[in-house]
């Protein structure tokens, strides 16, 4: 019988978590969106991220040991259940940042409009930049959001079947 299957699957996860990231940097993505992330928000949604998968993958540590060693003691599952939410607040949290990025960057790209004259070309070329720059950090954070949020949430589900399993 293999020992630890409850964190051999947040291992597993996370490796891949991190495999892919690991190609987008290879590949470019991550110096991409420092540069079109004018808020860099998505890298605060990226520490966010990193932090509560090691505390995830900290509890579900704890969780495996108690349960592979045949130990069920309800108050170490309460603790870790109630704790829990900390981990799906966090994943809520990393959607409404990502969508506080998305606000902002449709906030810079329309601050672009006030000082607008359609005779004058170098204002409207200033406006496209506005555009495009607030349009990036709109969807750059927005979609950083959205995945951190789901990769948190999928973490937090196994730990979540494995004390419902405990309880059984």
């Amino acid at each position: 019988m293999i020992k630890h299957t409850l964190f051999l699957k947040w291992w597993l996860f996370l490796s891949i978590t991190l495999l892919g990231t690991l190609g987008l940097g290879q590949q470019g993505y991550l110096h991409l969106l420092w540069e079109g992330d004018t808020t860099k928000l998505s890298f605060v949604l990226l520490s966010i991220f990193t932090v509560m998968s090691g505390w995830c993958g900290y509890k579900t540590w704890t969780l495996s040991r108690f349960l592979d060693n045949g130990q069920t003691e309800e108050y170490l599952v309460e603790k870790i259940e109630h704790l829990m939410e900390v981990g799906w607040f966090t994943s809520d949290l990393c959607l409404s940042i990502g969508m506080m990025g998305t606000v902002i960057g449709f906030i810079m790209m329309l601050s672009g409009f006030t000082n607008i004259d359609v005779k004058d070309m170098s204002t409207v070329q200033g406006l496209i930049k506005n555009l495009g720059v607030g349009m990036s950090t709109a969807l750059y954070t927005t979609l950083t959001g959205l995945v951190c949020s789901a990769l948190l949430k999928i973490q937090y589900f196994n730990l979540s079947q494995a004390i419902d399993k405990a309880r059984k």
